[in-house]
């Protein structure tokens, strides 16, 4: 059987920025054990097209990472929504995209940069049974005083589709120098019940820019140059914390990730504040079509 494959790059922050999001446009006739195989022959996280179940969804989407099949991703949502718009097999601007997570709501415009797509995710739990500042700055190989865990930042599992584990650290050259104990970090991970670390630098001067981090539990990568779930998590988590100036209306995290690989992103994430409680959040970005593009067996 042979797939026609369409490379994309997301959160691009520069050259060789971003993550790719390889999508497979056609994918009805293809098993999960098919997709599977594929994203682990690509060794990349992909996204696979399909149509919807639910008679309220216009597609759905399904993903998968080289180990394991994801139940919602963002990256690879405005991947596909980007590569759909681009080959003319979309023309609504507002769609509802099935996903094992659940129905969600997907728009796009077209801007002088591109096509912005603005994927609506689930309203955050937070949740702190986290483990001990020491276990974490131990995963880390990093002293305790270089986090930046305080009572208003502190350790907290955050979900707006997967927990990830925010760990504020003091400043960006520590965040850029970690190289974890993986297999420590995993371990905090399974305790917890967080699929990575989000290791974060708030920056001094601009109180909504943060720098970013993640480290995945076991899939297949160890580091991801741009991960729009944890960004958003990490959105809520500013915002629940009042960690900038915030405003009843939406309220938007610039989140600088993947520098530190060379793999430079820019990840938006907006949070809709009403009467002081969180009633929105979405994730924003851009995707660009890579010269490669291929028809996979």
């Amino acid at each position: 059987m042979i797939m026609k494959t369409i490379f994309t790059t997301v959160f691009s922050d520069g050259p060789g920025g971003g993550n790719p999001a390889p999508v497979f446009v056609e994918a009805d006739m293809m098993t999960e054990q098919e997709m599977q195989k594929a994203a682990a022959d690509l060794g990349q996280e992909s996204v696979f097209v399909r149509k919807p179940v639910r008679p309220d969804c216009d597609l759905m989407l399904q993903y998968f990472v080289p180990d394991h099949e994801l139940t919602i991703c963002a990256h690879d949502t405005i991947g596909a929504i980007t590569a759909l718009k681009e080959e003319g097999l979309i023309e609504k601007e507002h769609l509802r995209v099935e996903t094992k997570a659940g129905p969600v709501q997907v728009d796009w415009e077209e801007d002088e940069k591109g096509v912005l797509v603005m994927m609506e995710q689930f309203l955050p739990e937070f949740n702190d049974g986290v483990p001990s500042a020491a276990d974490v700055a131990g995963a880390l190989r990093i002293p305790v005083k270089n986090l930046g865990v305080s009572e208003k930042m502190p350790l907290e599992n955050v979900s707006t589709s997967r927990y990830k584990l925010m760990v504020p650290v003091a400043s960006r050259e520590v965040l850029d120098s970690l190289v974890p104990d993986y297999e420590a970090l995993w371990n905090l991970c399974d305790a917890c019940g967080a699929s990575g670390f989000y290791v974060c630098a708030q920056d001094p001067v601009r109180k909504d820019v943060f720098y970013a981090r993640q480290f995945p539990c076991r899939s297949g990568y160890l580091e991801d140059p741009a991960t729009g779930i944890a960004a958003t998590a990490l959105g809520a988590y500013v915002v629940q914390h009042s960690l900038m100036p915030v405003v009843d209306g939406w309220n938007r995290v610039s989140v600088y990730q993947g520098h530190a690989m060379g793999r430079p992103s820019l990840i938006l994430a907006d949070i809709l504040l009403e009467s002081g409680e969180i009633t929105g959040i979405r994730v924003c970005g851009y995707a660009q079509q890579t010269e490669q593009e291929a028809a996979l067996a």
